[in-house]
């Protein structure tokens, strides 16, 4: 293992599993299994995004199963998901099952930030179990950690509001948009990415008009696109859902709004495109993290169309869904190898202890994950390189990454659009100022 100064989270954690690896037999009893537990919208409004985030995670589970299996160390993995039906109240219910009737400790968490919120809140942080969102944005779970709610139990691999709505400010005024009106889901994801949002878009240099809150799955969104038409934006930023934002979308047409649109990452999905209809978009930008195309995207997305027939950056939330499933299920191998407790708490240590920005780094997919549990029991420091690339945790279990602005050009999603993390982070000091 390499040095490291003393008292960091990494040397504490790597001293502590290597001294109870070099105790621990290669391999446990060949019937134990673990599972990785999953909370997923499989259905409901976020249904349409749900379904290939859970084969996409469930793809980066069975990855390092066969890794594990060839080297022949700790217990065989299996991954379980259960629908949330986009219901908070059922996703809360399913994740309490999970956990007291099956044991589970580690969940690839929900999509939704509405969800999330009281997953954590009510069941998982006081159950010590390790949550790793795949599409949950919200800037009140960063909150969380930072006043210890979290426990540390809560991870994302996908950047928050504060970086991604600020992201979104600049793609809609480097497009041309300096009057923005705003329609948004009515939860903690739509309240903070539209407060998010505005503040960064006015420190640009624009304005926003009418902002208006809307609940989810009405049969018409008529009275909310009338409020928002008022005062002549040249733009709407449309924070929904694919089902709910095609309804706004036909009524703001009808009712004479401008070609401009901004739409958030859970939009880029094409069978919102398919139902709103090309001419549409024409003046339409939508956000999102730019995966690298590292080894790890390029050997996961071939897996990926082989399996499911699916390209792992066809929609949102398949990258990132991926990488937590990937790294709940190392972290339970490397707990095994080290003859640690599978609970929350030291898998979330391991997590932090084999990603980066330290360690030597391992790329995604079976390959590469052989490769990580050698390294892992040989006691050599690790570091993620995934395929939404190369992954750092923050103290508050947040990651960072550039993005791209996206049209939609010839049937694709084409970048047109590149915005760094040093100009979001130049927004966010423009907006502090203010």
């Amino acid at each position: 293992m390499k040095a490291r100064p003393p008292f960091t989270t990494r040397a504490i954690v790597g001293a502590f599993l290597v001294a109870s690896a070099a105790a621990a037999p290669a391999a446990l009893a060949a019937d134990c299994a673990r599972t990785i537990g999953s909370v997923l919208s499989l259905t409901g409004s976020y249904g349409v995004h749900g379904v290939p985030i859970s084969r996409a995670a469930q793809l980066g589970v069975e990855q390092v199963e066969a890794a594990r299996a060839a080297l022949g160390v700790g217990c065989a993995l299996t991954y379980d998901v259960r629908d949330s039906q986009t219901q908070p109240s059922v996703a809360v219910d399913a994740a309490a099952k999970l956990i007291d009737i099956d044991g589970v400790q580690a969940l690839v968490g929900p999509i939704s930030s509405g969800i999330t919120g009281p997953l954590l809140t009510s069941v998982t942080v006081a159950k010590g179990v390790v949550v790793i969102a795949t599409a949950s944005t919200s800037t009140t779970f960063t909150n969380m950690a930072r006043e210890g709610k979290t426990k540390g139990l809560f991870f994302r691999t996908l950047p928050a509001d504060s970086l991604q709505a600020v992201a979104t400010s600049k793609m809609a005024y480097d497009a041309g948009f300096r009057k923005v009106a705003i329609i948004y889901l009515n939860n903690d994801w739509g309240k903070n990415n539209q407060a998010e949002f505005s503040r960064a878009f006015v420190a640009l240099g624009g304005a926003v008009g009418n902002i208006v809150p809307f609940n989810p799955d009405q049969p018409s969104y008529r009275s909310e696109i009338n409020k928002v038409l008022e005062g002549e934006p040249d733009a709407l930023y449309l924070l929904a859902n694919p089902n709910d934002g095609s309804k706004q979308l036909r009524d703001w047409i009808r009712f004479g709004g401008a070609s401009g649109l901004v739409l958030p990452q859970g939009m880029n999905e094409k069978s919102f495109v398919e139902t709103v209809g090309d001419a549409a978009l024409a003046d339409a930008w939508f956000i999102t993290p730019v995966s690298p195309k590292t080894e790890s995207f390029q050997t996961v997305n071939a897996d990926f169309q082989a399996c499911c027939d699916l390209t792992i950056d066809g929609g949102p939330g398949r990258t990132s869904g991926y990488d937590a499933g990937a790294l709940l299920a190392l972290a339970t191998v490397a707990a095994d190898i080290s003859g640690v407790e599978g609970s929350g708490a030291n898998l979330a240590r391991i997590v932090r202890a084999i990603t980066g920005p330290e360690g030597e780094p391992f790329p995604s997919g079976v390959e590469g994950y052989k490769q990580a549990i050698a390294m892992y029991s040989e006691g050599k420091d690790l570091a993620y390189v995934g395929v939404t690339g190369p992954i750092v945790f923050d103290q508050n279990g947040d990651v960072s990454a550039s993005f791209a602005g996206l049209r939609y050009r010839g049937g694709e999603f084409v970048q047109e659009k590149a915005i760094s993390l040093e100009e979001v982070n130049q927004i966010k000091a423009m907006m502090a100022g203010n």
